[in-house]
């Protein structure tokens, strides 16, 4: 059994982060793609003395709650969910959260509904005065501006993609799979699967707009199939992972002139690997020095070391344990724990992180229906 939004659950949350107090923990999110009975926004507690995860809590049921983004302010979460339209199928909404960071409960702040397929990725930009989606199936990338109760108002801005890539059977289109502002807040930068290409456009938060930039993209292998984007926490270097080709490439970016140079491309995917696979993850550990890339079918999360100053990756790990289609996953604010969410399993994994040679170590699992995202919030 799941477990549901009882006043139970969150009194042995409650009780626990009390009893702790003088520990080192953090709230763990958890945004699912169910639609039955166990749809929803999970939430837990990450101990980060040990790694053990509390028992996961629904704390909002919306249903294909898939993808999440806090707020500047950690006061307010950001999620992706379908709700019903005028003709009866599912649309996109933006659901808005208030947050309570010392009992990690969720209170519905509000919703906009934009209509036309669900978008694929949220983020929130730095500024905190726009969210930022990315649609798939919908072929374009939207702004929405927060207003001044943390609700999000109605669009502000469209950008389409059109075009194609070389195989027919994924890239018939353009497909954004993700949307991520800089550290800056002046760019926004698109990872289009269908195109193979990263998208640089000029975001104006103030206006909730975005304009192409000088130059527009910059492109990857062809049929690589460019998915999630990170940057690096020096804001000089970045990395997508590339869903079709099975491999991270890494970037330097010049933060002023808004421009992404390839440094490097590795495989992440085993050379004896026969099966069908989708890489789908990036993230960066928050020394800087170890870069984490996951595949799907082949499920795995991958360690490389990063050398910043010669932009090159080299292979340290290959983790398996206890991961089945690692859709996301994200490492804790202390930089010790990395959390994956398991979509075929059910379950989420908690890993302790060597600091030293970045390799990961299974350290416990909990039940969670279909999680599709990992978002961390510092008690």
């Amino acid at each position: 059994m799941y477990p549901t939004l009882r006043a139970a659950g969150f009194a042995v949350l409650t009780a626990a982060a009390a009893a702790r107090a003088g520990d080192a923990s953090c709230w763990v999110y958890f945004g699912t793609s169910a639609t039955d009975a166990r749809r929803g926004i999970y939430f837990s507690r990450l101990d980060q003395d040990s790694g053990s995860l509390s028992p996961a809590v629904r704390v909002a049921d919306r249903p294909d709650s898939v993808f999440l983004a806090f707020a500047p302010d950690r006061r307010h979460l950001y999620s992706l969910a379908e709700v019903p339209g005028p003709e009866g199928g599912p649309v996109e909404a933006i659901e808005t959260y208030a947050v309570d960071a010392a009992s990690g409960r969720l209170a519905g702040a509000g919703e906009r509904v934009a209509g036309g397929p669900e978008s694929c990725h949220i983020g929130v930009d730095p500024s905190g005065r726009c969210v930022l989606t990315a649609n798939y199936s919908g072929h374009y990338v939207e702004v929405f501006p927060i207003l001044a109760d943390s609700t999000v108002g109605e669009r502000s801005c469209i950008v389409r993609h059109s075009g194609s890539g070389p195989d027919r059977s994924r890239q018939e289109s353009a497909h954004p799979h993700s949307i991520n502002a800089d550290p800056s807040g002046r760019f926004a930068i698109v990872a289009d699967l269908g195109l193979d290409r990263l998208f640089i456009y000029r975001l104006d938060a103030a206006r909730g707009s975005l304009s192409p930039n000088d130059p527009p993209f910059t492109r990857v292998a062809p049929g690589a199939g460019p998915r999630h984007f990170a940057f690096h926490p020096d804001g000089r270097h970045a990395f997508v992972i590339n869903e079709m080709g099975g491999s991270i490439t890494a970037f330097t970016w010049d933060g002023e002139k808004g421009i992404l140079a390839p440094c490097g491309t590795v495989p992440i995917l085993r050379k004896d690997y026969k099966g069908l696979n989708t890489s789908a993850e990036v993230v960066v550990g928050r020394s800087g020095r170890f870069v984490y890339g996951s595949n799907r079918g082949d499920d795995s999360i991958v360690v490389h070391a990063f050398d910043p100053a010669t932009g090159r990756l080299t292979f340290v790990q290959r983790m398996a344990d206890g991961i089945e289609v690692p859709r996301n996953y994200a490492i804790d604010p202390s930089g010790r724990w990395l959390v994956c969410g398991n979509l075929k399993a059910d379950t989420a994994t908690a890993y302790r992180i060597d600091p030293e040679t970045g390799r990961l170590t299974l350290a416990g699992t909990i039940t969670v229906p279909e999680p599709l995202c990992v978002r961390f919030l510092q008690m």
